[in-house]
């Protein structure tokens, strides 16, 4: 067969590579000039480093099993990272039992009931058990109100703002229960298994076609060909096209109609900046920021993670939101907009100042985190379309998870070996 692959990032570069080795002809065709969509990666001192932070957890089975058989599994470790939180003003240790145990703003009794509550929740297998549950229902109730309110509100306030009441348990189980200590990384990023999957596709007659951003995908019946046009006036015959791009950009490929279930779940959109800084900001890998008047939602020190010397001696720090697309966030300039969160940085680190940042980078992408409500798995749409050789896998099928590499390289796997082989 002859397929379409719309999409270069981990969905479309892993199926891509299934196919060309059980001898489909493949065309992959990538909106952007990169490979690795929301995994893309920018160079720091020549070192590929993702524009939005990236790792991996020791329960990420589907690629750690692909990192493997691309042969990269001795660049792959795991490293023992550290956790904050923000509150008040001060910074508190979260990343061990111990830490949460010691957690000043709650109360002994209540950092033993969060303690308990997310034992629980690592304890259950199935997370569908929580689909209609509301999450901050689940916490106020097991959690307290107290741990609720310090901990788990503000988190899930500052990622999904006024949605945040209507945010699913299951999506909450499914961040907590997969999660472990060690994360992993890619020495030299992971650009390296985008690129190995790209040599791959290409060494078995594959072709990949940037700047190929989808403009419409038709078919006249089973057994026609599906025809897909890009905005830069391309056209393409395949036999059968697996679209790997958010729902809302298929949707309007294929001219659904506004009350087309294809339309019904809501994405947010991501900014970020990685600052290149000539010396460290905050004293953890991750720092949850539990405070609403922040126009941020956490700092990710990468070189806490991985040395400084392996970008040439700077200190990485990645400033990270979801946000609408419609927010001042997303849409204000980015050297105001750092300008803007100076001050708050400086919240965290008295010290800080903006010389202290030598070059910055800012990435933006309009669909990359979905708003799991209760009520999102019913708006979630089956692989198979409407037309009979266009198949669909997007993040927006994960659930109950909601994005990440190691699941959408499973997903990749699923749709090909059940309906493209």
């Amino acid at each position: 067969m002859r397929v379409g692959v719309i999409g270069a990032g981990a969905t479309g570069l892993t199926a891509a590579y299934d196919l060309t080795r059980s001898g489909q002809e493949v065309v992959v065709l990538e909106a952007a000039h990169e490979l690795g969509g929301l995994a893309g990666s920018l160079l720091i001192d020549q070192v590929p480093l993702e524009r939005f932070y990236h790792h991996l957890f020791g329960t990420d089975r589907a690629i750690i099993e692909l990192i493997g058989e691309l042969g990269l599994a001795d660049r792959l470790r795991f490293h023992a990272t550290t956790t904050g939180i923000y509150h008040r003003g001060r910074l508190h240790a979260f990343s061990t039992p111990a830490d949460m145990l010691r957690f000043s703003p709650l109360p002994l009794v209540d950092r033993l009931r969060f303690g308990l509550s997310s034992a629980a929740i690592k304890a259950v297998r199935h997370g569908e058990r929580f689909n209609d549950v509301a999450a901050l229902d689940w916490t106020r109730r097991w959690a307290g109100r107290r741990a609720s309110s310090v901990i788990w509100e503000p988190l899930l306030a500052g990622k999904f703002g006024n949605r945040a009441a209507e945010i699913s348990m299951a999506w909450l189980w499914a961040r907590v229960h997969c999660r472990t200590f060690k994360l992993g990384y890619l020495d030299g990023g992971f650009a390296q298994l985008y690129t190995a999957l790209a040599e791959r596709v290409t060494l078995e007659g594959g072709k990949l076609e940037f700047g190929r951003k989808l403009s419409t995908i038709s078919q006249a019946g089973a057994g026609r060909p599906v025809l897909v046009s890009t905005e830069d006036g391309s056209r393409y015959e395949f036999d059968r096209v697996l679209v790997t791009v958010p729902q809302p950009a298929f949707a309007k490929a294929v001219g659904a109609d506004p009350q087309d279930s294809l339309w019904q779940n809501h994405y947010l959109g991501a900014t970020c900046f990685v600052l290149e800084l000539d010396r460290s900001v905050i004293p953890y890998y991750w720092l949850n920021v539990n405070d609403p008047e922040f126009p941020f939602l956490a700092l990710v020190e990468h070189t806490r993670m991985i040395p400084p010397r392996e970008y040439g001696g700077r200190h990485l720090l990645y400033v990270g939101n979801y946000v609408p697309r419609d927010d001042w966030r997303f849409v204000t300039p980015p050297e105001e907009l750092l300008d803007r969160f100076a001050p708050f940085i400086r919240r965290i680190n008295p010290d800080f100042d903006l010389s202290w940042v030598k070059r910055w980078h800012f990435s933006r992408s309009g669909f990359a985190q979905p708003v799991v409500t209760s009520a999102y798995r019913a708006w979630i749409p089956p692989h198979t379309t409407e037309l009979p050789g266009v198949f669909l896998a997007t993040m927006a099928q994960v659930y109950p998870q909601d994005r990440g590499q190691n699941y959408a390289v499973a997903m990749a796997r699923k749709v090909v070996r059940d309906h493209l082989s």
